[in-house]
């Protein structure tokens, strides 16, 4: 093993060293946008018939369960 794969491997265990002793390391979540609701009007006006009955109530219901059924799965 020559000098310089030393000097890179003993450089690497202090690397790894420092890293695992550092506890102020903080994950970073991004905070959850829900859909507006014109968002959610076009959304459906693109895939619900015009003729749907209820549409704009059934829409934002359908949306928002489908949301918070997300944000279950991703908390």
């Amino acid at each position: 093993m020559t000098p310089e794969d030393e000097e890179f491997q003993r450089i690497s265990r202090e690397i790894k060293r420092r890293s695992e002793e550092d506890d102020d390391i903080q994950e970073y979540k991004k905070p959850w946008v829900s859909l507006e609701d014109k968002e959610i009007e076009l959304i459906a006006t693109l895939f619900f018939p015009k003729s749907f009955a209820y549409k704009s109530r059934i829409e934002n219901n359908f949306a928002k369960a489908i949301e918070q059924r997300l944000k279950d799965k991703n908390a």
